[in-house]
């Protein structure tokens, strides 16, 4: 009866944590695009990669460096998408017009349906 009731919580805290995670989805219509610049800030980096997890798209910082006022200035970064389109993009010099980032646009016949670094 002691380890039942030792182990009983741990199984009760596994339990809950992993009924309430959420499951990633695939996207197979619609466009994913993400646009960083200067006034990106670290919880908006830390909500993007989130929301993309949530979707099945794997999005990884491998530099970010603010100046002293907290301004975004650079950023390296990789991107999965896990259906077969990746890559990678660094800025050194972001503005606040930057359209730095990435998109995947799943709509079928689509001519470009990824893209990464510096959009227009």
């Amino acid at each position: 009866m002691r380890t039942l009731t030792r182990t009983f919580p741990f199984f009760l805290l596994f339990a809950l944590l992993t009924s309430f995670a959420p499951e990633p989805t695939t996207l197979t219509k619609g466009r994913i695009e993400v646009i960083f610049n200067r006034k990106t800030e670290l919880n908006d980096l830390a909500k993007i990669k989130l929301d993309l997890a949530k979707k099945g798209i794997v999005l990884d910082y491998r530099k970010i460096e603010f100046d002293k006022y907290g301004d975004l200035n650079s950023l390296y970064f990789t991107v999965d998408c896990k259906d077969g389109f990746s890559g990678s993009a660094e800025s050194a010099s972001l503005t606040n017009q930057s359209k730095f980032g990435f998109y995947r646009d799943y709509s079928k016949g689509v001519v470009s349906p990824f893209g990464v670094g510096n959009l227009e």
